[in-house]
């Protein structure tokens, strides 16, 4: 086996995305049923979770909250190579859900990717459809409270920009309620004062 192929084996061993085959050598058959492989997928998956959890808030509480963030985490690991370094891991994962067959997942991620771009000084302008009302979600996500069981559906914007006193701004297409953008943008300060050292990570 020439060695290119034996580290794109023992990669998606890591990434649970390989399957031993009787005629792999026994080194691979041997370290595909090791403890040790069990412990690094093991260690691989909670720093994920620690990364995304500080970086991706918003969608990480979301996938929490609908009991989807083992199931979602484990397939972005199996189905994406990439750096360890915790400033890759938010941009890809959110990008990954932004095409979630889930409208709300879809809409939350990819807010949140277009806020994280725009943070980091992208001078572009985005705007996210949403199918219900943001206002709510946007404040039970920051807040990391339950979401309601009926989310008022509706036709709404959110506009994202550096150019925005905000960065971001919610424009209601159809719909009422929800509490105002302010105190989302509160609780986010709130947060962040208590977490000076992610003070980059969480959204505002």
């Amino acid at each position: 086996m020439d060695l290119a192929t034996h580290q794109r084996k023992l990669l998606g061993l890591f990434r649970s995305n390989y399957e031993v085959r009787q005629d792999d050598d026994a080194y691979i058959q041997r370290i595909a049923r090791s403890k040790d492989l069990e412990e690094a997928r093991g260690n691989i998956f909670l720093w994920r979770v620690w990364v995304l959890e500080r970086t991706a808030p918003l969608t990480f509480n979301l996938l929490k909250r609908r009991h989807l963030l083992q199931e979602t985490v484990c397939a972005f690991i199996k189905g994406h190579n990439i750096s360890p370094f915790r400033e890759t891991q938010a941009p890809a994962f959110l990008g990954a859900l932004s095409g979630h067959h889930d409208s709300l997942t879809a809409s939350v991620a990819r807010f949140e990717l277009a806020l994280l771009k725009v943070k980091q000084g992208d001078p572009g302008f985005y705007v996210v459809r949403w199918e219900v009302e943001p206002h709510t979600i946007l404040n039970s996500l920051a807040r990391n409270l339950p979401l309601e069981d009926k989310i008022p559906e509706g036709a709404y914007e959110v506009h994202i920009s550096r150019e925005l006193p905000s960065q971001f701004q919610i424009v209601r297409v159809h719909g009422e309620g929800g509490p105002s953008l302010r105190d989302i943008e509160m609780d986010t300060e709130e947060r962040m004062r208590k977490y000076p050292e992610c003070r980059q990570d969480w959204p505002s």
